[in-house]
Order: structure tokens, then C-alpha cells, then sequence
């Protein structure tokens, strides 16, 4: 069987789109990284005060 057209044989390349317009990007970027960090230091900061009131309330 022989291809109909010249493009049935063919691979079409797909245009390839970009992620986000810069426009559309907020204008500061936030270090995620160095959020995160102070997030979890957070958290600890929590689990440390309440595992304190815990031991202060059975002794």
C-alpha cells in the first residue's frame, strides 16, 4: 500500500509551547527553597513547645 499524499509517510513535528508568558509571571521571585527551610523551622520551633507543655503538665 502506497502513501495517498506526500505528509501520510511523514512525522509532523509538534510546535513546542512555552511554560508561562513572562507577563503573566508575578514580578519577585520567592526563593522556594528558603521558604521551606523556614517552614519546617517553624515546625519544629511548634513540636518543641508543645512536647514542653506536655512534660509540664505531668511532672
Amino acid at each position: 500500500m502506497e502513501p495517498k499524499g506526500p505528509d501520510d509517510g511523514q512525522v509532523h513535528k509538534v510546535p513546542m509551547t512555552s511554560a508561562q508568558p513572562a507577563r503573566d509571571r508575578t514580578a519577585l521571585a520567592w526563593p522556594w527553597g528558603l521558604v521551606a527551610i523556614g517552614v519546617m523551622a517553624l515546625a519544629w520551633v511548634g513540636i518543641y513547645l508543645i512536647w514542653n507543655g506536655v512534660v509540664f503538665l505531668f511532672n
